[in-house]
């Protein structure tokens, strides 16, 4: 689905009066307040039911995520994998890696192809590997795709990812599935999308879905773009300690996933905490020679003292 803004019409109209330009505006302005009013005013009296248009087509005012994370992915859903094969959604989340699930499908006109060019372009610069660190899950919502179809698809998106993720082949797998499976699967998701039947054409969003090796929905990313380094954040955080190094642990728990801004914001509180616990430590680094230097002094001090006092009496003779 796209937006187009519309160039309108500029009249220049020359040089006026003050006089003429002022009632020029006069007309403009009341044009602009009066007929809207009237129009509904006129409505109201007849009874009839005015609604204002806010700009949004009727055709996609429920194309919309909701964020569903913490929802559960069943591992026994049936799906054709791009070869014809019979194969589940467990093949795919294996409880060994993470799974990027995508829902698209091979005739739309433009919202498929350009997120899915742009996630090959993030993949592209991504240091973690497909089939190796994690996989990804394409299935096509629409019903009436045939396998082959979604095997020209998978090959025309895996050939852009040859040289940097030589495991893409076998690790992003394009599938399909009956309309039942593809209205669960959108539902679990909250995935919602609807259908034209006069153009045959599918009003949908762009959405990308992390889902833990168990099959728990962690993120999401519901921008056309992905940055890399967001991309490699979501797939660690899925990834529940089984992808990347305790660096990046440790750097993400200083973020949070911010499902407003659809991105990782730092968490201040932790940040905090972590500079407090970072000057404790410096300090006691510092001062714990002193301590030490301070402990070894007093040691001679009492040897001295020792040493001033009275001798004993030598023991006579025999």
């Amino acid at each position: 689905m796209t937006t187009t803004k519309r160039n309108l019409p500029i009249q220049h109209a020359g040089r006026r009066s003050n006089s003429g330009v002022l009632a020029v505006i006069a007309v403009i302005m009341t044009s602009m307040v009066a007929l809207p009013v009237s129009a509904i005013a006129q409505g109201l009296q007849n009874g009839a039911e005015v609604s204002l248009n806010n700009g949004v087509p009727r055709e996609v005012a429920n194309v919309t995520v909701e964020q569903n994370l913490g929802a559960r992915i069943p591992l026994n859903l049936p799906l054709t994998d791009s070869n014809g094969r019979k194969v589940k959604t467990g093949h795919y989340i294996d409880g060994n890696k993470p799974t990027i699930i995508s829902l698209n499908y091979s005739n739309c006109p433009m919202l498929c192809s350009v997120q899915l060019n742009q996630l090959t372009k993030s993949l592209n610069e991504l240091d973690l590997q497909i089939g190796q660190d994690f996989q990804l899950l394409s299935v096509s919502i629409d019903p009436k795709e045939k396998p082959e179809t979604s095997l020209k698809t998978k090959q025309k998106y895996v050939e852009q990812l040859r040289k940097s993720q030589p495991g893409a082949a076998q690790g992003w797998e394009f599938c399909t599935a009956q309309q039942p499976i593809i209205t669960k699967l959108a539902e679990i998701l909250g995935f919602k999308y609807t259908y034209d039947s006069k153009s045959g054409e599918y009003y949908h969003p762009a959405m990308l879905a992390f889902v833990s090796p168990k099959g728990i929905v962690t993120r999401y990313s519901l921008a056309v773009a992905f940055e890399p380094e967001d991309l490699r954040k979501a797939i660690i955080e899925a990834g529940d300690g089984t992808v990347g190094t305790p660096v990046d642990q440790f750097v993400l728990w200083c973020f949070s996933y911010d499902p407003d801004s659809n991105s990782y914001v730092p968490q201040a509180w932790k940040i905090m905490r972590l500079s407090g616990a970072a000057t404790v430590g410096l300090m006691i680094a510092c001062l714990t020679p002193y301590w030490i230097g301070r402990k070894g002094r007093n040691h001679p001090q009492d040897s001295d003292d020792l040493a001033e006092s009275p001798p004993s009496p030598p023991t006579p003779s025999a």
